[in-house]
């Protein structure tokens, strides 16, 4: 069943800088169930760290969640395999009631058409299609164990989405052309007026598809000690530096961990007993190289020569990493983040024409995400709130040659209806999940990360969630446009 919306929760702006650069997805360690007890919380915080980490929740330790959502992250395939196996771990913990998916009408959902094949064909064929980005996790889940799939949409409100989706994607040259044009002046204009430090200040916010860790660590401290920011006020971003510059030291060991690892297992194979050394064998499956690492090298360390010691000295700076990545919070990060944005922006340009080339910039930007449909909800929220002003910028100044087809990008009602139309879905799946769900039940939603209104609408009725965000690598979302175009040429086109 193909999900519609290709759209980012905000962490999915920053998936390159948190996971590429940190390195952090799936290096978090678990906390232990109390007393044997069945708490839905606690059984989705351990959730192996190389699956995915929980992101968002508005609930605390004693409470059970009414529904675990997983942001949907769709047709990439690492990012898929991580959803299969984050319901598989809940399912092999606690007995799931319901699994909802959007991009399929309210009810149940018919697999009957590949669940009656043979069940090595259908497997070998699942695999393939999951390896492709052709099947969602979820499905793949369903298939395999003979799940049923409850989908959360109204059919025509779904079809209508999907088409417009279609036609846009099928037109996205019309857009790409206009906004490189206007990219253009503003290369020539950045010539003129700008300084190191206002490039610099654009790489860090603007160039997340190709961010080196060092330099983007380098660039970052060069801004706060040139511009004098106070960093106290900033601990995540701190954090963030702080782990980027274990990794920095890290980098040498990298090519050899593997062969540590299994240095050190070998170790323990000989120094701890039996029934130990397997079930951290058993464990390893679900974690990390560098926990793993961690904790053999705990194991073992008393039984190492001093220059073994001495070479595997680095994993005090795994270590220290992971004490920096476990008090990480992501939300804080961005928030601050965007605080940090604003103070820095005022200090590096400080001409009202190098501020309007930064909007113009930063709008532009947000602009070529919003035609290409993967803008994330809290850059469409920024998008839409400075639209008018972006405009009247446009109006009010010569910089873009092309401005009348920007403006006139900014008020196509194509784009607006299909925006608006996956507001209005959240409305939609609020309703139909709360007829589906029954209280006292384990609930699992899986959909994309647009529907910020859904959890809105969650808070505003007392309803529980947990959100997680599987770990991915990257997010190209080719695959996925291709197959909204395939079946659009299917379903919109006569013959």
């Amino acid at each position: 069943m193909l999900l519609l919306n290709n759209m980012m929760i905000k962490l999915r702006t920053y998936t390159i800088t948190l996971f590429f650069i940190l390195s952090f997805a799936g290096f978090i360690y678990a906390d232990s169930v109390d007393n044997g007890q069945t708490n839905l919380y606690k059984i989705v915080k351990n959730i192996p760290s190389s699956f995915g980490k929980v992101f968002e929740t508005n609930i605390n330790n004693e409470e059970n969640p009414d529904i675990i959502i997983i942001n949907d992250i769709h047709s990439q395939s690492f990012a898929q395999k991580n959803i299969y196996s984050i319901i598989k771990h809940i399912k092999s913990e606690i007995d799931i009631d319901k699994i909802l998916v959007e991009g399929a009408s309210k009810g149940k959902v018919n697999s009957s058409a590949i669940t009656d094949i043979d069940k090595n064909t259908r497997e070998k064929l699942l695999n393939k299609m999951l390896n492709e980005g052709l099947v969602s996790g979820t499905e793949y889940f369903c298939y395999i164990t003979n799940t049923e799939l409850y989908g959360i949409e109204d059919s025509v409100t779904y079809m209508e989405t999907l088409k417009q989706a279609y036609m846009l994607i099928r037109n996205e040259n019309f857009f790409s052309i206009r906004l490189e044009k206007a990219k253009k002046d503003l290369k020539k204009l950045k010539k003129r007026f700008y300084s190191k430090d206002m490039s610099d200040f654009e790489y860090l916010f603007f160039n997340r598809t190709n961010i080196e860790p060092e330099k983007h660590c380098k660039l970052l401290l060069n801004i706060i000690d040139t511009y004098s920011i106070d960093i106290n006020k900033y601990s995540e971003i701190h954090n963030f530096i702080n782990i980027t510059n274990c990794n920095i030291k890290l980098e040498p060991y990298q090519k050899n961990f593997s062969k540590d690892f299994g240095y050190l297992v070998q170790k323990m194979k000989n120094y701890a007993p039996f029934n130990v050394y397997e079930k951290f064998i058993k464990d390893c499956k679900t974690k990390n190289i560098e926990e793993n690492l961690i904790i053999s090298y705990k194991f073992v360390n008393k039984f190492l020569s001093q220059k073994e010691n001495e070479y595997f000295s680095y994993i005090d700076i795994l270590e220290q990493k992971y004490n920096l990545v476990r008090i990480f919070n992501i939300n804080k990060y961005l928030d601050e983040e965007e605080n940090f944005y604003n103070e820095t922006l005022d200090k590096i340009f400080q001409t009202k024409q190098q501020k309007d080339i930064a909007f113009i910039n930063q709008m532009i930007f947000l602009t070529e995400k919003y035609t290409k449909l993967n803008i994330d909800f809290y850059s469409f929220d920024n998008f839409s709130k400075n639209k008018n002003k972006f405009i009247e910028t446009l109006n009010n100044t010569d910089f873009i040659k092309n401005k009348d087809e920007l403006i006139e990008i900014l008020n196509n009602e194509e784009l607006s209806n299909y925006y608006n139309n996956n507001i209005k879905r959240d409305s939609i799946f609020f309703n139909n999940i709360n007829e589906l769900i029954e209280e006292g039940t384990t609930n699992i939603l899986v959909i994309g990360g647009f529907h910020k209104t859904l959890l809105d609408l969650f808070n505003e009725n007392g309803k529980k969630y947990i959100v997680i965000f599987p770990n991915a690598n990257g997010n190209d979302n080719n695959i996925y446009k291709q197959l909204i175009l395939d079946i659009g040429s299917y379903n919109f086109t006569t013959k």
